[in-house]
């Protein structure tokens, strides 16, 4: 059900580091930032969570992890099997209570708290818009 506090994000989160973290570390990073995420939500007013899910694909095998509600508890398929430079993190939001803009704001000071130590950082908000109608006759 869609009512009219629903909002929704889709962002990719990039960071590069100075030197490789190891696997355990940055796996420990990823779980920290998509429990952070749910709990700074909750705290900011979500009443709902539909779904956190997140996916990183290291070239080695794909990370998928997921929170579905409001424990916060973080659940993931695979994890990081070698050292990391970079970690490029798609983060899925859709939840009750707040706006996208909240959203926005939430990932990014998560991502900044949780992966300690980054070098490069930015975060693309993957959503496209329509700049125009279509209409078919």
């Amino acid at each position: 059900m869609i009512t009219e506090d629903f909002a929704a994000y889709a962002a990719r989160v990039r960071l590069g580091f100075p030197t490789p973290l190891p696997p355990e570390k940055a796996q420990e990073m990823l779980e920290a930032f998509m429990g952070g995420v749910a709990m700074d939500c909750l705290e900011a007013g979500t009443r709902l969570i539909g779904h956190i899910k997140s996916v990183v694909e290291n070239g080695e095998s794909l990370i998928a992890c997921s929170v579905t509600d409001h424990d916060a508890r973080v659940r993931c398929r695979g994890r990081f099997e070698s050292p990391q430079n970079r970690v490029d993190v798609i983060i899925n939001v859709l939840q009750y209570g707040l706006a996208k803009k909240e959203l926005v704001r939430i990932v990014a000071e998560c991502a900044k708290r949780s992966f300690v130590g980054y070098s490069t950082f930015s975060v693309e908000d993957l959503e496209i818009e329509e700049k125009e109608i279509i209409r078919l006759s």
